[in-house]
């Protein structure tokens, strides 16, 4: 965005900024363990168990007003990076 100093990598594509760095590896971080949810509820319905999920969705409605603010704050997020 206008001219400035642009440290670039061996290949040439420009070094990503260390917030952009972070908020990569929290989405990973967060993908992986939606990931090992989606696992575990796959192996404990296959053997007749109740998965952890439905423990998660326990603790959840136990406090719908802290969930819900949960909610607006990832949305608030999401729409503050991701909007033009």
């Amino acid at each position: 965005m206008g001219p400035a100093h642009r440290p670039l990598l061996a290949g040439g594509a420009l070094m990503p900024s260390l917030p952009a760095a972070i908020l990569s590896l929290i989405a990973t971080g967060l993908i992986g363990v939606a990931f090992l949810l989606m696992l575990n509820e796959t192996f404990r319905v296959a053997r007749g168990q109740d998965p952890i999920t439905n423990a998660v969705r326990s603790v959840l409605r136990q406090f719908p007003r802290a969930t819900y603010a949960l909610a607006v704050l990832i949305g608030m997020v999401l729409g503050h990076l991701f909007w033009p």
